[in-house]
C-alpha cells in the first residue's frame, strides 16, 4: 500500500512545450548557410562535442529528471526610496563626478535612478530553462545566444576594463577605519543595519556629514544593482572594499564581474530546480531588470514598446540641473515599460528572424539614439577583443574570494557580426591570470583571438559545417527528452491530476 504522508507536489502551470525544441521540431536549414563564411579552422562537425542535454533545464523537465516547478525572481525591481535623490544630490557635485567619471561608473550610478522595470514572469522562465550550464548560452532551435561584454556596457554602462584587480585590494590606515564604519552599517537599527532603507536613511541624509559617505554611497549602489545575491534588501560587506577603492579614484572591471555574477546565478538556479524535486519553488536573485531588458532589446515581435525619445528624456532628467550623460542610455527607454501577458513568446524565440543581431547599431525612428558605450581609439581593439574572445569572467564568492565563470563568445558569434562556425573548446592557460588582463596591460594570448573583428552593422552567418553541428546538437536534445525518465513523467500536463 502506498505511503499517504508523500511531500506535496509544486507545480508551474504556466509550463509549456509549445516550442521547436521538442521532438520533431525543424532542423537549421542548409539554405541558410553562407557559402563564403569566414571561421578560420574549425574543428569536424562530427567529432566536436555536442551541448550535454542534461545541463539544460528544458530538456531535464521533458526527460522526467525534475519537475517544472515555479521560479520567483526576487531581485528588487523598484526603486528604494530616498535613492534617486541620494543620487542627484551626489550627481550634483563636481567634485563626486569627477571621481565617478575618473572610474568609469559615472553612467552606471545615473542609470540606477531608472532601473525601474516591469518584468514578465512567465518569459524569464521559460528563457532559465533554455540555460546551458555546460556552455553558459541559451538554447534554441537555431542556435545559441547569451549576455555578452558589449551587451552588459551597453545596457548597464559598466567599465569592461579597470586599473585595479577586484580582489587585492590594500587599504590604507585611514580606509580601514572607513571600513569599520561601513561593517557597522547604519546604528539606526543593530539587527536591520546594513538593510538598504536603513542604509540610504542614515548614510544619505543631506544633513548628516561623515568621512565615508561616497564609499557608502557607491557601496550601496554595488550591493544593490552590480553584485546584489544576498539579500533583496541588504548588503553584503564583500562590496565594501570595492566601493572604496572606487572612492579614491580606481577603476575596476565591473562588466565582466557583473556577467560572470550573472552567470553564476543563472548556474544556482537550475542547481536550486534539481535539488527541489518539485516540492517547493525556486527564489533567485537573479538581476531580472538587466534580464529583461536584454530579451527586448534582441527578440522582434514581442508586445512591448519602447519610450519614444522625448518621453524618455524627460523621464531621465528628474535631476533638474544635476548630472546627464551626453546621449541618453538605452535603458531609458524601457523606464516602467509593460510586456503584455498571454503573448506565445516561445514561437519568437525559436525564429532566428526575430533575433536581432546588432540591436546596439540599429536606427529605430523616434527612439532613443543608441551609442555604443565602449570608447573609441586605441582602447577601442582591446575592449572589442576582450569583447569576442572568450576569456573567463572574474567575479566575487560569497567569501569574497576570486572565481573564473566560463564566458562563451565563440559559440555566439553571430552576435557579435561574426560568422559562426564549429565551436571548439578554448584551450586556456590558468584562468586567474587570464584574469589580470582585465586590469593590467597584459595582451590578449593569439589563441583566444579572433581572426576579424566586425564592422558595427555587419550580421554574421554560419558555415555549412556549423549547421551539421548544429543539427547534431538538436538530435542529441530531442533523443534525450524523447526517453522515459525513471523517476517521474516527462511533462506536467501529466501531473495535474496529482495536484490538489
Amino acid at each position: 500500500m502506498a505511503s499517504t504522508n508523500l511531500p506535496p507536489i509544486m507545480l508551474d502551470h504556466l509550463y509549456s512545450m509549445d516550442d521547436n525544441l521538442k521532438v520533431g521540431g525543424p532542423l537549421l536549414s542548409l539554405e541558410d548557410a553562407h557559402e563564403n563564411p569566414i571561421v578560420g579552422d574549425k574543428p569536424s562537425p562530427e567529432i566536436a562535442p555536442v551541448i550535454d542535454p542534461a545541463s539544460i533545464s528544458r530538456c531535464c523537465i521533458e526527460k522526467g529528471l525534475f519537475l517544472a516547478i515555479p521560479l520567483f525572481f526576487q531581485y528588487p525591481c523598484s526603486i528604494s526610496k530616498g535613492w534617486l535623490e541620494w543620487v542627484d544630490r551626489k550627481l550634483l557635485d563636481p567634485a563626486t563626478c569627477n571621481i565617478l567619471r575618473s572610474t568609469q561608473v559615472l553612467d552606471a550610478i545615473f542609470l540606477s535612478k531608472l532601473w525601474d522595470i516591469h518584468i514578465e514572469a512567465k518569459m524569464l522562465r521559460h528563457v532559465v530553462w533554455r540555460w546551458s550550464a555546460a556552455t553558459h548560452t541559451f538554447v534554441c532551435s537555431w542556435g545559441e545566444f547569451t549576455p555578452t561584454l558589449e551587451d552588459v556596457a551597453n545596457i548597464s554602462r559598466l567599465p569592461v576594463c579597470g586599473h585595479r584587480s577586484p580582489f587585492d585590494i590594500a587599504l590604507t590606515p585611514e580606509e580601514i577605519d572607513k571600513l569599520a564604519v561601513l561593517r557597522r552599517g547604519a546604528p539606526t537599527s543593530l539587527s536591520n543595519s546594513l538593510r538598504f532603507s536603513n542604509w540610504i536613511q542614515y548614510f544619505g541624509d543631506a544633513n548628516r556629514q561623515g568621512p565615508c559617505r561616497l564609499a557608502a554611497f557607491i557601496a550601496l549602489w554595488l550591493g544593490r544593482f552590480v553584485l546584489c545575491d544576498f539579500s533583496q534588501d541588504c548588503l553584503h560587506e564583500r562590496v565594501f572594499p570595492l566601493a572604496l577603492a572606487i572612492a579614491r579614484g580606481n577603476a575596476i572591471p565591473l562588466a565582466p564581474m557583473f556577467l560572470g555574477h550573472l552567470y553564476l546565478l543563472l548556474d544556482q538556479t537550475q542547481l536550486l530546480e534539481k535539488n527541489a524535486s518539485g516540492t517547493m519553488g525556486v527564489e533567485t536573485l537573479l538581476n531580472s531588470s538587466f534580464f529583461e531588458v536584454f530579451l527586448w532589446e534582441r527578440l522582434k515581435g514581442l508586445d512591448v514598446h519602447s519610450l519614444p525619445h522625448s518621453h524618455a528624456m524627460k523621464l531621465a532628467d528628474w535631476g533638474k540641473g544635476s548630472y546627464m550623460p551626453e546621449t541618453l542610455p538605452l535603458v531609458c527607454r524601457w523606464f516602467k515599460r509593460m510586456q503584455r501577458k498571454g503573448q506565445n513568446f516561445l514561437k519568437l524565440l525559436d525564429s532566428i528572424e526575430n533575433f536581432v543581431f546588432v540591436s546596439f547599431y540599429a536606427d529605430v525612428g523616434d527612439t532613443v539614439d543608441v551609442p555604443v558605450a565602449i570608447p573609441q581609439g586605441g582602447q577601442f581593439r582591446k575592449y572589442a577583443l576582450l569583447n569576442v574572445a572568450p576569456i573567463p569572467s572574474p567575479t566575487l564568492e560569497d567569501r569574497r574570494s576570486e572565481i573564473s565563470v566560463t564566458y562563451s563568445p565563440h559559440r555566439v558569434r553571430r552576435q557579435l557580426g561574426l560568422d559562426q562556425g564549429v565551436p571548439s573548446n578554448p584551450n586556456h592557460d590558468d584562468p586567474f591570470v587570464l584574469h589580470r588582463i582585465f586590469w593590467s596591460n597584459d595582451h590578449i594570448p593569439s589563441n583566444c583571438r579572433p581572426l576579424v573583428l566586425a564592422s558595427k552593422r555587419r550580421i554574421g552567418g554560419f558555415s555549412q559545417g556549423y549547421q551539421a553541428y548544429w543539427n547534431r546538437c538538436l538530435a542529441s536534445l530531442r533523443e534525450f527528452q524523447s526517453l522515459p525518465g525513471d523517476r517521474l513523467p516527462p511533462t506536467t500536463a501529466r501531473l495535474a491530476g496529482l495536484v490538489l
